[in-house]
């Protein structure tokens, strides 16, 4: 694994060197303001960069979460999927229509209703991690779960077609008294 290098720049940020298995060279200088400089350099030694890219605070994060794989499933995630035999980690989009948009986890129950656990949840500009019952679904989500692989089509269900109680709903039934 290639060493990060960091430096502290006065008045500017940070800058940060990473080289790369090709033999090139990045530099990523992360300003106070957020601004974020990419330089690429071919060879390490080189003294301009072929490349420089301007990113502020929201697309450097969201250039990083692609990066890292928060939008794709790694590959390691179906090594360790193979390793735990029928538990599954999957990252399920919600859809743009689904009745649990603006529900909490609480409220659609989706563990105690299919068995799958959201551990956290993938959104912008920042993700939602260990995700607790409070947490609400919002447009454009993605839920990181856990759960065994026949358990995965009746949650895809529920995410997509409900039903679930209205927010602060009343149970539809009376207790009977003794």
């Amino acid at each position: 694994m290639n060493q990060v290098t960091q430096t502290r720049l006065p008045g500017v940020g940070t800058k940060f060197s990473i080289p790369t298995s090709h033999g090139g060279r990045l530099a990523v200088i992360q300003h106070n303001d957020g601004l974020r400089e990419i330089y690429f350099f071919r060879r390490r030694d080189d003294d301009e960069p072929c490349a420089v890219i301007q990113l502020e605070d929201d697309e450097a994060r969201q250039l990083g979460a692609v990066i890292g794989g928060a939008y794709e499933r790694p590959k390691i995630v179906e090594e360790l999927e193979m390793a735990f035999g029928e538990l599954a980690i999957e990252w399920v989009p919600v859809p743009p229509d689904s009745p649990a948009i603006g529900r909490s986890l609480a409220e659609c129950a989706f563990r105690a209703r299919t068995g799958i656990t959201i551990i956290a949840i993938l959104r912008e500009p920042e993700p939602v991690t260990g995700a607790q019952p409070g947490d609400v679904i919002k447009e454009g989500d993605t839920l990181v779960t856990v759960g065994k692989l026949g358990q995965y089509p009746a949650f895809r269900k529920l995410l997509a077609e409900g039903p679930f109680p209205a927010p602060n709903q009343e149970p539809t039934h009376i207790p009977k008294r003794l």
